[in-house]
């Protein structure tokens, strides 16, 4: 006699719905098919793995598949392949010496690998694991791994979002002018844009400003617009080393980005600049920070795609009549 629940079966459910709003009644019918505890069947699922040092664009998950079935699994295959996105399958690895076979692999860059089981058998409630390797990751991914058996597919997919976002930074002013005698103060804008390329959601970063100041100069003040509306006045305190730090990390939505404009407000004592150093402001260097007026800008870098980095800016100041 053969147990309950063991054989192939179905089941048929028909519920009576009564619809109020229409005086209606409805009987739909619904079927759910259950296979042989005997027949193929396997659970897979991903798991993400984290490696020190790997390159930004790669991605390392692990595939584990459990044989649910009553029968040894035998004479399967294992697959990466991609669904959405940029990534590549850039290799496939299973040891499956534990059940008679051998470590197989496949290795890419390809949008799909396959290896095959070869003479490993699985028995009922056993796991194997395969490691898979991705490159090129940049944006929304989906990768689906998957067994196959006969004319059976298991699967699960792997979800990897990448966002890469760009720092661009440039001067409001071409030149500034400045009297060569008196007391006066003058403005040097800039700004600062965080540009969100692709397809997945990311976000900005935080900021340290630090404006150069020349003998001669005092650094009044530094405000800001299009920052995120915590950035109020009270944010903009000049620290003792003359720097600025600024939470301006907010999120950038995909294929968008946002732009901040600040401005340095100087206090310029005319006679107390000498003249090499109006000599020095006069022009801009990218090598040399002495030259012009800069402000050196610290991306401190987020989880959402931007990265660390410095940046400068530079705005010639001459003197009136030169």
């Amino acid at each position: 006699m053969v147990a309950p629940g063991v054989d192939t079966r179905s089941y048929r459910f028909t519920p009576t719905i009564e619809v109020s709003t229409r005086n209606a009644i409805l009987r739909p019918a619904v079927t759910a098919h259950k296979p042989a505890a005997s027949a193929a069947h396997a659970t897979v699922s991903t798991n993400e793995v984290t490696v020190e040092g790997a390159a930004k664009d790669t991605a390392r998950f692990t595939m584990t598949a459990r044989n649910d079935s009553t029968t040894v699994l035998s004479d399967f295959t294992i697959s990466a392949g991609r669904v959405r996105g940029r990534a590549q399958a850039a290799s496939v690895t299973c040891d499956l010496t534990a059940f008679g076979g051998e470590v197989v692999s496949a290795t890419g860059p390809a949008e799909s690998l396959t290896v095959s089981s070869g003479t490993a058998k699985v028995p009922q409630g056993k796991e194997i694991t395969c490691q898979v390797d991705l490159s090129g990751v940049v944006g929304r991914n989906r990768v689906k791994a998957a067994l196959t058996t006969g004319d059976q597919t298991f699967s699960s997919d792997y979800v990897k979002d990448r966002p890469v976002v760009e720092v661009s930074t440039h001067p409001t002013d071409l030149l500034v002018e400045a009297d060569p005698t008196g007391t006066y103060e003058i403005e040097v804008g800039y700004t600062v844009t965080f540009t969100n390329n692709t397809d997945a959601d990311g976000s900005g970063s935080d900021i340290v400003l630090r404006p150069r100041v020349p003998t001669g100069f005092t650094l009044k003040s530094v405000t800001g617009t299009g920052t995120p509306q915590w950035v109020g006045p009270d944010s903009y305190v000049i620290q003792d080393d003359g720097s600025l730090s600024l939470r301006t990390g907010e999120s950038l939505n995909a294929h968008s980005s946002t732009t901040m404009t600040f401005t340095s407000i100087y206090e310029v004592n005319a006679e107390a600049v000498t003249e090499d150093t109006w000599k020095a402001l006069g022009t801009c260097n990218p090598q040399d920070p002495s030259q012009g007026l800069t402000t050196q800008i610290n991306v401190t870098g987020s989880e959402g795609g931007s990265e660390a980095g410095t940046h400068s800016i530079c705005t010639p100041v001459t003197r009136t009549g030169n």
